[in-house]
């Protein structure tokens, strides 16, 4: 009997200690889930590593190529005139531009070209024919889908200097005049290293003089030209260059 109560005394007492060691294990457990719910750990926040942050806002490039005079020629008698014409609309336009962009699409800018043709026909007349152009440009910038390749969209608006030397029967004339220019040009430009990129660009430029000053060895004047009699400066012109970022 004795035996039998001591017994059951002993596994009482296990039976307390065991389940005293679940208590304290739930427990433990549970301030430990605790803890966490009080303390989340925050995720780690990762800097955003944008495009936008390799975009340049400045520009600088130089260019050069063809252009094409657009102006309407008067009668046209003989195969001579007609190269003589020919001649005297094809020339090639080259300068350079800097552009600067606050915001990633939109920018301004300053633009400079020049233009020179030239034509002859035997000893009877010659015209050596120099245009200017300085303008401000509003110019918009698309980027293509693969975040480097640009399509500059400008639209153009300055002053346009004008000059033709010209030589009929052996006398020299000066033709020369100022008049304000107006344009509009797409190009293509395409990065090849994070400070140096080749675009193509293709502009329009339009505009006309009405009043021209004509030296000659003795004497200088002032012509007063009619809208038919104006000389039509508008032109077509395709360049390639390269840029600075």
């Amino acid at each position: 009997m004795v035996r039998s109560f001591a017994a059951l005394l002993m596994v009482l007492g296990m039976l307390g200690q065991s389940a005293s060691a679940q208590e304290a294990s739930i427990t433990e457990w549970r301030k430990d889930r605790e803890e966490v719910m009080d303390k989340p750990v925050k995720p780690a926040i990762r800097k955003k590593v944008t495009k936008e942050n390799n975009i340049p806002r400045w520009s600088f490039g130089l260019n050069g190529g063809y252009a094409y005079r657009l102006f309407r020629a008067g009668m046209v008698f003989s195969h001579d005139e007609q190269e003589y014409i020919k001649d005297l609309k094809s020339g090639i336009a080259f300068g350079g531009d800097i552009a600067y962009f606050p915001w990633k699409h939109v920018g301004l800018g300053l633009r400079y070209e020049m233009y020179k043709g030239n034509a002859k026909m035997d000893s009877v007349q010659s015209e050596k024919v120099t245009i200017q152009h300085l303008s401000g440009a509003l110019i918009h910038r698309s980027f293509l889908k693969n975040g480097k390749t640009a399509i500059l969209t400008s639209l153009l608006l300055g002053y346009q200097p004008y000059e033709n030397r010209s030589v009929v029967l052996a006398q020299p004339l000066t033709f020369s005049g100022k008049t304000m220019n107006w344009g509009v040009s797409v190009g293509i430009e395409q990065p090849i290293s994070p400070k140096f990129a080749l675009n193509l660009t293709g502009t329009a430029m339009m505009g006309a003089i009405y009043r021209l000053q004509r030296k000659t060895e003795f004497s200088t004047e002032t012509l007063h030209l009619s809208k038919d009699d104006s000389v039509d400066l508008s032109r077509f012109s395709v360049t390639l260059g390269f840029r600075f970022l």
